[in-house]
């Protein structure tokens, strides 16, 4: 039996309070890694969208 069956396994067993547990959790992880995936271009945007802010005329306060 492999890992990932005896995970399902495992979480089938439990109550339903649990299960929403474990649902949140996954989800919680899921969104890091998606922000961790991004956190090296998101420097970069926030000083593109400065930059277009001061094209703009609408300058923004110095970070």
């Amino acid at each position: 039996m492999t890992t990932g069956d005896q995970l399902i396994e495992e979480i089938r067993r439990q109550p339903e309070d649990v299960l929403r547990e474990v649902w949140h959790y996954l989800k919680f992880l899921e969104r890091q890694r998606q922000e961790e995936e991004w956190a090296d271009v998101l420097p970069g945007r926030e000083v593109e969208q400065e930059i277009l802010d001061i094209l703009d005329g609408n300058a923004s306060a110095p970070r």
